[in-house]
């Protein structure tokens, strides 16, 4: 009987963290997204490769600093930081909770309805976004290295799996375009993955 209880208990919190982990990571993507579109498209780094030459020399290259590994990095080391900026809305008719921006960044005016905000609420999406950058962060940087068509889908139920029960209809095989261009830019990218380090 003890046994039983403790097995529903699990069940109902592994809903619920479910729910919580993939609406975390909903909001890592959008505000990845919105950060990369934030770099003026100009903004370049250089990056030396591993490679010598043979006069001794190392090549180096410029790529977009948007996308970059090192802007990628500096997004994450400060985005938890950024969960005190949603609060959890739970909808009506279905009970559902969702996480949204409690402040505009343009700063405009928000209506929030159905909304809760607490310190609690803050600490748990903050410890939940640390453990999911903990646990994906290298998954997270090599998807949003690459320009998706939708960036917050393929992270979300692609690179980590968070968010799979979440959309019934969703096929891997729609990203398959995501993962290869086929034109040879894999390549490429692969071989700046190593420069960049």
């Amino acid at each position: 009987m003890v046994l039983l209880a403790l097995t529903l208990v699990r069940t109902s919190l592994g809903a619920k963290d479910r729910d919580l982990y993939c609406g975390v990571c909903h909001i890592i993507a959008e505000e990845l997204q919105w950060e990369i579109s934030q770099v003026d498209p100009k903004k370049t780094l250089e990056v030396e490769s591993f490679r010598v030459d043979p006069t001794g020399n190392q090549k180096t290259r410029k790529i977009h600093y948007a996308r970059s590994e090192t802007h990628l990095i500096e997004q994450l080391d400060s985005m938890c930081e950024k969960m005190n900026s949603y609060a959890e809305s739970t909808d009506p008719k279905t009970g559902k909770k969702s996480y949204i921006r409690t402040t505009s960044r343009s700063g405009e005016a928000i209506t929030l309805s159905n909304v809760a905000i607490s310190g609690d609420i803050s600490q748990k999406l903050k410890h939940t976004c640390e453990s999911i950058i903990e646990d994906y962060d290298d998954d997270i940087i090599a998807t949003f290295k690459k320009d998706r068509k939708d960036p917050l889908r393929y992270m979300c139920r692609v690179t980590t799996g968070l968010c799979i029960a979440d959309d019934e209809e969703f096929s891997e095989a729609d990203y398959e375009d995501d993962d290869d261009n086929g034109s040879g830019e894999e390549t490429e990218a692969s071989e700046s993955d190593r420069d960049e380090l």
